[in-house]
Formats: structure tokens, C-alpha cells, sequence
């Protein structure tokens, strides 16, 4: 348990796992750690507190998460005798047994709660030697259209959240139970916000969220195009990248107002998970093989120059080895210039769990490195034929 500290210019330490997502989120701690009486640090050594914004989506991300911390424990003793708060994904989903299973941590603060790191940390400071939890029992949507923040990234780029939550209800994700449903930001709260970014002499623009294609639809409406369409209005020398975008949520009207502006890159981020109709089928997504095919194509008729990036999903419970033959034939057709390959994991509280893990770890991972491998290829034929 730690000591009592002195709030005033007490120094803290935030260290992010995990996404982009997940940076945006301890940029909204850094700032208002910043802006009240603490003193931020590079250096967890130097810390009286060390906050850690964690990662829970897979299995490994985890393990990683906690080994994490309890190196990070280590300064308890070492360092300032810091107090040590997990913070975002691992604290939501274990709120109940976390403090008690890392005796280590003095605090935990809950996925949609990092504007209250500052209140947390002045009770830790009140009440030494007592565990303490700021975590809703149920992710909430927390006001988030004006919240401030301190940027982490190079100053030339910035990464813009536009929403919150998902509601794709993916059958192998648990993000719904972490981060509640979609919840989508107003345009001009957005606009704004890279208006001000623009205005700093930030040049790069990355949009994203949990399901970037569907902002607007828990309003009632998709209104992605709308958005472009307003960024499109400011002026200015930059750029925007779309990340985690969805083929069926990926309108027309998308596409047009994406290739109306030269400052919006032919870049893609659109994870398919996999490609065979019984696999997507049970992965409850609601798109089969010949509309990934033809959105591919629409896509590629109005950006032909278009870098694709898309990840998939190996060892699901309903992928026997034709199946996946299946899926490595569609890699090694060359339709990608980037991938990102997952092994299956049967997380807790998912409803794929109920099929079971009938594929071996052994070949899961070596269905990854034969996808890998043929992406290689690809990228390697690619970039002799831009020799010359």
C-alpha cells in the first residue's frame, strides 16, 4: 500500500497499452493531470504515481497488460513508493477480482471514466493504504463532445476518436461488454477539434473508433459521408486517414465524399475477419463473401490507387483446413497491401465460446504464419513491380 503523498506537484507516469483508441483516452488523463496540481514524467522511477491505461481484447493482450503492471510494481519499492492505478479495458472487465488478484494496485478506474484520474488520485492521496475502484459496473457513455486533451503523438499527426462502443455485436468480441454500445460524437464537436489540431501545425488526421463506418448510426442515420463532407469544408494543408471502417456500413455516399477531396488518402483500414460465408455467418457478421468482393471492387473503381489494409481471423471454431484454404487463395489473389492476422482466442463471455475450440493452438499459429507468408509475397511482388 503506498504513502501518503503531497498532492501538490505530485509527478505521474501514464503508459499506454494497446490501440490508438486507447492513446487518445490517456490524452484526455495527461490533460487534466496537467491543468490541476500534477506534475506529468517520462520516467516511472521518478513517479509518486504510475497509471497504466490497459488492454483486454484478447487473451494476450491480457497477460501483457498484467505482467505489465507488475513490472510497474517494482517502483513501489524501488522508486517513490508510488501508488499504481490500472486503468480502460482490463479494469472494466475484471473490476470485480482485479485489486484483490494484484494486491499491488492501490486504484482502478474504469474504461469510460479517465476525466475522474485527478479526483481518483486526490483520494488516493486522502485515504493511504486503501484500495480504491472507479469503475461503473456497466461501460457507460461518458459526455465526451469537448474533451480536452494533451496530444502524445509526433506534433506533424493526431488521432481524432469520433465515437465510442460498438454494436456490431461480433460473436468472437467482447468491446460491447468493455465499452457499451455505439456512441457517436456530434460533427461539429469533431470539426472542431481538427479545426483546432489543423491550427496547431498538425498535418495528419487519423479518424477512429471501434466501428468508424457506423458513426452516426445510433442517432438513427450513418452519417460518415456527412462528416467528410464538413472536414472537407476547412481549409488548410492536410490530410485524413480512415481506420477501422466496415464493408457494409461502408456507403456510396462514403466513397464519393472520400474521393471528392485529395486530402482524404486512398487508404483503407476495413477488417474482414475472414472471407468464407459459414465462418462470417458465425461470427455474426452480416456481409458474406460476394458483397466483400463487389464493395472491393466499387471501392477500387473510384480509388484504383487505393492501399488496402485488412485483418483477419485464423483458427475460428468453424474453420477446418478447406476452409482455409480458402481464405489463403484470397490473400494470395494480392487484394491487400497490408494485413494483420489474429489467432482465434475463446475469450470469456462470448457467445462464439459456446462452439467450443475444437482448432490446436499449433495450428492456429501456423495457418497465421502461411497467411503471413503469402501476404509477403504479395507486398514482395508489389514493390519489384515499382522498380524501374
Amino acid at each position: 500500500m503506498p504513502v501518503s503523498y503531497t498532492v501538490r506537484r505530485a509527478k505521474v507516469y501514464v503508459e499506454t497499452l494497446g490501440c490508438s483508441k486507447n492513446r487518445v483516452d490517456s490524452e484526455i488523463m495527461l490533460h487534466h493531470l496537467s491543468q490541476n496540481h500534477y506534475t506529468l514524467t517520462l520516467e516511472p522511477q521518478e513517479a509518486d504515481a504510475i497509471v497504466v491505461n490497459t488492454c483486454s481484447f484478447l487473451t494476450s493482450a491480457t497477460e501483457e497488460s498484467i505482467k505489465r503492471i507488475l513490472e510497474l510494481s517494482e517502483f513501489k519499492e524501488t522508486g517513490r513508493r508510488s501508488t499504481l492505478v490500472a486503468a480502460g479495458c482490463l479494469s472494466q472487465r475484471y473490476r470485480e477480482d482485479l485489486l484483490q488478484e494484484i494486491p499491488e494496485l492501490d486504484a482502478l478506474l474504469g474504461s469510460q471514466d479517465f476525466s475522474e484520474i485527478v479526483p481518483l488520485l486526490d483520494r488516493v492521496c486522502r485515504e493511504p493504504g486503501k484500495q480504491l475502484s472507479f469503475v461503473q459496473p456497466k461501460p457507460h457513455y461518458q459526455q465526451f463532445e469537448d474533451q480536452e486533451k494533451q496530444q502524445s503523438t509526433p506534433r506533424h499527426f493526431a488521432y481524432v476518436k469520433i465515437a465510442e462502443g460498438c454494436s456490431n455485436m461480433c460473436s468472437f468480441c467482447n468491446i460491447p461488454m468493455l465499452w457499451g454500445l455505439l456512441s457517436s460524437r456530434s460533427v461539429p464537436s469533431i470539426v472542431n477539434e481538427i479545426q483546432q489540431l489543423v491550427s496547431r501545425g498538425v498535418k495528419e488526421i487519423n479518424l477512429i473508433s471501434q466501428d468508424t463506418s457506423s458513426f452516426g448510426r445510433d442517432r438513427g442515420q450513418l452519417e460518415l459521408a456527412e462528416l467528410l463532407r464538413s472536414i472537407s469544408a476547412l481549409e488548410g494543408d492536410f490530410w485524413v486517414r480512415l481506420f477501422y471502417c466496415y464493408p457494409n456500413t461502408f456507403t456510396g455516399d462514403v466513397l464519393a465524399a472520400f474521393a471528392a477531396d485529395k486530402r482524404f488518402c486512398a487508404y483503407l483500414n476495413m477488417p474482414f475477419q475472414h472471407i468464407e460465408d459459414n465462418v462470417l455467418r458465425k461470427m455474426n457478421h452480416k456481409i458474406n463473401r460476394l458483397q466483400i468482393e463487389q464493395k472491393m471492387q466499387e471501392v477500387k473503381r473510384i480509388l484504383p490507387e487505393v492501399a488496402w489494409r485488412t485483418t483477419f481471423i485464423v483458427g475460428f471454431p468453424t474453420e477446418t483446413e478447406e476452409v482455409f484454404e480458402q481464405l489463403l487463395e484470397f490473400v494470395a489473389a494480392g487484394n491487400f497491401t497490408h494485413l494483420g492476422v489474429f489467432t482465434y482466442s475463446p475469450e470469456d463471455n462470448i457467445r462464439s465460446a459456446r462452439l467450443g475450440d475444437p482448432v490446436p493452438n499449433a495450428v492456429k499459429h501456423e495457418r497465421k504464419q502461411r497467411l503471413m507468408e503469402a501476404q509477403r509475397q504479395v507486398s514482395q511482388q508489389r514493390n519489384q513491380a515499382r522498380l524501374g
